[in-house]
This record gives structure tokens, sequence and C-alpha cells, in this order.
């Protein structure tokens, strides 16, 4: 219960403050723990950003690889894909700031090529989806399925962080219909 306190006040505090002005005081306070809990749990400011971001791309991976289990159109894949990742920052606004824009900023370069790697493994497996879309269903493009990946999660990212300050201008049903579009319609071969 004290760890998922931990993160939960880690996420606020590195969202509201950035990682550098971020405290494991200040965290510690805000989780209602001791500074020796939270030192026990997380040794250091730095692993426990690296716990909460790989917290956050790893719970994307776990929804959308448990919807995807059963066969599915590509096409509802894709949707599901796009509906877990607005889930995930839309819901933890805290932890889509932290996304957009403390990821590389001044992190220690062994925390940082760790969280470049979960988000390669990230792409890896969105790769792979589309791969298989395009060799067993035969309705993607020709495309390099890496550089699609990367172009969806970069696509959902943007949209995602220009909605958090825009909410009033969109709905959350505008917005997936937006992203799925452009994903689409980017993808497909034809799609009606």
């Amino acid at each position: 219960m004290s760890k998922e306190k931990i993160i939960h006040a880690a996420i606020e505090v590195f969202s509201e403050n950035g990682y550098h002005r971020a405290s494991m005081d200040e965290i510690a306070l805000r989780a209602q723990v001791a500074k020796g809990t939270l030192y026990y749990n997380f040794p250091s400011k730095s692993q426990l950003f690296k716990t909460v971001v790989k917290a956050g791309f790893e719970d994307i991976m776990r929804r959308t690889e448990a919807d995807l289990n059963a066969p599915l159109p590509l096409e509802e894949m894709i949707f599901r894909i796009i509906r877990h990742h607005l889930d995930l920052f839309l819901e933890s606004r805290h932890f889509a700031h932290i996304v957009f824009n403390e990821i590389s900023n001044g992190i220690e370069q062994d925390v940082l090529d760790e969280l470049k790697q979960l988000r390669r493994e990230h792409l890896n497996f969105l790769a792979k989806i589309l791969e298989e879309g395009k060799c067993e269903q035969n309705l993607l493009r020709d495309l390099d399925a890496n550089l699609a990946a990367a172009s969806i999660v970069g696509t959902m990212e943007s949209a995602c962080n220009y909605y958090l300050s825009h909410q009033d201008e969109y709905s959350r049903q505008d917005l997936e219909h937006f992203i799925f579009t452009v994903i689409t319609k980017g993808l497909f071969i034809s799609i009606d």
C-alpha cells in the first residue's frame, strides 16, 4: 500500500515540479510516509522516476495485450490501441505531463537509457501488431512497421497534449475519431 501511495504522489510531484525541482521530501510528505519508507522502496529519485514511467507504459501494453488476445479485425485492434493510450494519457494527466515534458529532461543517463529501452519495447510491440496485419490480413500499405508505430505513438502524444489544453473545444470522442482517421487513412490501402 505504501508503495502505491508513493508512486501516486511521485506522479503528481514530478508533473507539477519537473524532475529536477521535485524532491524526495515533498514526495514523502505528499504520500504521507516516512522518508525512511520512501528510501526503502526507492533508493533514489531517478529510480522512483523510472518506476513511475515504466509502470505507465507497462499498463498500456498490458491493457492492449489483454484486449488483443481475441481475434479482432486490424481496424478494431488499432482503435483499441488508440483508446488505451488515450485512457492513460487523459485519465492520468500528471503521467501524461511527465511523458510529454520530463522523459528526456536531464535525467541520469542510466535511467534515461532504461526508459528509452522501454519505449523501444513498446514501439516494437506496436510494430509487431502492424506487421502481422500487413502480412496476414493484407490490409496495410507496404510501410516500415517500426516507423509506423513511432508515428502512431507520436500522433497520439501530440494530439493528447493539444487536447489537454483545449478540452473546451473538443470531446473525447472527437479526439478518438480524429486520431483513428489520421492513422488509418495513412496505413490502410483502402478503408470505407
